[in-house]
């Protein structure tokens, strides 16, 4: 026990380092880097919630993150959308890739393959919930999100409910995404050069293949004693919501299924325990751990510190990639990122975005774009500006 509570004390600390060095990203007085007037654009990696005070202080000229930042800075008079991440080339790259994913460590669904299931089923039934009363999803998730009170954002007042209205237009909940093929950076991996990208699965299909029997009837077989499980997850998104209306709305799910998350918590906004129950019998006790970032959750799982993980799918593979012993069990989201530039930019689109580049690097000022680290969205915004032949470069870096 004693290890265990180590382990996750240097996770927590590990996951703190990681948000401060984000937090302090950009620093006072740095130069922008002069690419002699060659397309360019300076990428900053920050938290995903300063973003928007980055841009309302002129920090930085936009960012390309996930939902509910980008309606957060729409809403509240911080900058305007002016592409999905759907729409970003290469063309048709990004329609239907998965956004977040369920990862599970291959030792738990070893030990145990019923509750894995189970937590894949009650995932893929709080996407059903969804679309069938998307205005209980919508205030579920805004109280996990946000709580009650109303968002102070620009000197405006935002309300919770309104923000995740908005944000639920940009999002897709699916378990069928297709998962983003990155085996190219498996050269970086092995360490060889001229060598040919790796074929390692990622997926495990089977674990939400019997999520889905459990939820045509098939009787699951549980343990003789209810393990405690560990879920690490990022609360500040939305893009988990699944997860929050299958705890927050377990009556419906009980009744449906016989199988349910009920939180300890009461009527907590954001409950940290639950029961998963399965038939009025506890089947197994979790502790929801949040996190500040994806890479953090998958360290989580690699030093066994945490068991299941909803976070997005670039951090959970690369992290698999690099050894972590874990798997993608199914997506949960398509689309939810958005490109967000100041109200002022002379663009309302790609296609303008791109030209308004051009037209900064020839005035030896290029745009300065902010992003999170190893995350999906830093993955798309590179690979966007690499087909339109921009360069990139990090801000303040020679």
């Amino acid at each position: 026990m004693g290890g265990s509570l180590f382990r996750y004390a240097l996770f927590l600390c590990g996951t703190l380092f990681l948000f401060i060095i984000a937090l302090f990203t950009i620093l006072p007085g740095q130069d922008k880097t002069d690419f002699a007037g060659e397309p360019t654009v300076l990428l900053v990696y920050a938290s995903a919630g300063i973003m928007p005070q980055l841009l309302n202080t002129s920090q930085i000229d936009g960012f390309f993150i996930w939902e509910p930042v980008v309606s957060t800075a729409e809403l509240g008079g911080i900058g305007k959308k002016i592409a999905d991440g759907s729409v970003l080339p290469p063309p048709g790259e990004w329609k239907n890739t998965a956004c977040c994913v369920l990862v599970m460590r291959n030792e738990f669904i070893a030990e145990y393959p019923t509750i894995a299931a189970l937590l894949s089923a009650l995932t893929t039934a709080g996407m059903e919930r969804i679309e069938e009363d998307p205005s209980l999803a919508v205030n579920l998730t805004a109280g996990w999100v946000f709580g009650t009170q109303p968002i102070l954002s620009a000197g405006l007042s935002l309300q919770p409910t309104d923000v995740e209205k908005h944000s639920f237009q940009n999002l897709i909940f699916t378990g069928d995404a297709t998962i983003p093929d990155i085996t190219r950076f498996s050269c970086l991996a092995d360490e060889i050069k001229d060598c040919h990208p790796s074929k390692k699965s990622f997926i495990n299909s089977s674990v939400a293949l019997a999520g889905k029997d459990l939820l045509s009837g098939t009787k699951p077989v549980l343990p003789l004693i209810p393990p405690h499980v560990t879920i690490g997850y990022l609360p500040s998104s939305d893009h988990y919501a699944p997860l929050y209306v299958a705890i927050q709305d377990h009556d419906t799910f009980c009744k449906r299924y016989g199988f349910c998350f009920v939180p300890e918590d009461g009527d907590s906004g954001r409950p940290t325990m639950c029961d998963l129950i399965v038939d009025n019998q506890t089947a197994a006790y979790i502790q929801l751990i949040p996190g500040q970032v994806g890479g953090g959750v998958m360290t989580g799982l690699g030093q066994d510190v945490i068991d299941v993980g909803y976070l997005g799918s670039i951090p959970a593979e690369l992290q698999i990639l690099f050894g972590n012993n874990a798997s993608v069990i199914q997506s949960v989201n398509t689309r939810g990122s958005g490109l967000v530039v100041d109200d002022m930019a002379p663009c309302f689109d790609w296609n303008t975005f791109i030209a308004w580049i051009k037209t900064r690097s020839e005035k030896h000022k290029p745009v300065i774009l902010a992003t999170a680290q190893s995350s999906i969205q830093e993955e798309m915004i590179r690979e966007a500006l690499k087909y339109e032949d921009i360069h990139i470069g990090l801000y303040g870096v020679p």
